[in-house]
């Protein structure tokens, strides 16, 4: 998390948490993987911790090694396919399951690209401000990797007929914004701050799958 080591581990802490809450409240099978989310998510938070404390707040300190390359293929590599495809592989309705299809496929392209940028060597991370500032190397123009990105973890999970989902795939995409406006340098600290908490919603859904399914879903377009 952006600020310091112990606002990295509080907040691993209480996303992890809700991470195990959420498991703890699925029903079926097809509904473990979306609902992991946020214990995955508290893990990453988790890395970033150790390194702040490895970096230990020296803004003229660069760090590399297998803890940033974690971080970077969590946030960077597996997230834009996993996102889309754990909300596929639950989703209920037919005609949304082919539509987030789509966004299966670009994040699984772009997660292998990514795959392969993020096991280059030259990956670092520095302090910035009070944030963490990733630097891959990457020479691909950064909206050429943002709108898919987008797509896969935004839009994708606003497809969805769960309303809880939905919302999180939109309130996904106010935060990517926010995090761009606020700390450009550092990124993909904030939004990834930003994306741990917004996985609390999951543990919304999951409740409300429990105790209240008959609400549980978003308008369905009707065929006319």
């Amino acid at each position: 998390m952006c600020f310091s080591a112990t606002a990295s581990f509080a907040g691993a802490a209480v996303i992890g948490a809700a991470g195990v809450g959420a498991l703890a409240l699925v029903k079926e099978r097809r509904q473990i993987p979306f609902a992991a989310l946020p214990l995955g998510f508290g893990i990453h938070q988790a890395l970033e911790g150790v390194t702040w404390l490895e970096l230990d707040g020296a803004t003229d300190a660069v760090l590399t090694g297998w803890g940033v390359h974690a971080w970077v293929l969590f946030a960077w590599a597996l997230l834009p396919f996993y996102v889309p495809w754990s909300v596929r592989f639950m989703e209920p309705d037919p005609q949304r399951r082919r539509l987030l299809l789509a966004p299966v496929v670009v994040g699984a392209a772009l997660a292998v690209f990514m795959l392969t940028q993020a096991l280059q060597p030259g990956i670092s991370v520095s302090v910035v401000g009070r944030s963490l500032d990733y630097q891959l190397g990457v020479s691909v123009p950064a909206l050429l990797l943002a709108a898919p990105y987008v797509f896969c973890t935004c839009v994708g999970p606003a497809m969805s007929t769960y309303r809880w989902v939905a919302a999180f795939g939109l309130a996904n995409f106010v935060a990517m914004s926010a995090a761009a406006l606020i700390a450009a340098q550092a990124f993909s600290s904030l939004w990834c701050t930003f994306a741990a908490f917004l996985s609390l919603m999951i543990v919304g859904h999951f409740a409300e799958e429990r105790w209240n399914p008959a609400t549980r879903t978003a308008p369905v377009p009707s065929k006319t």
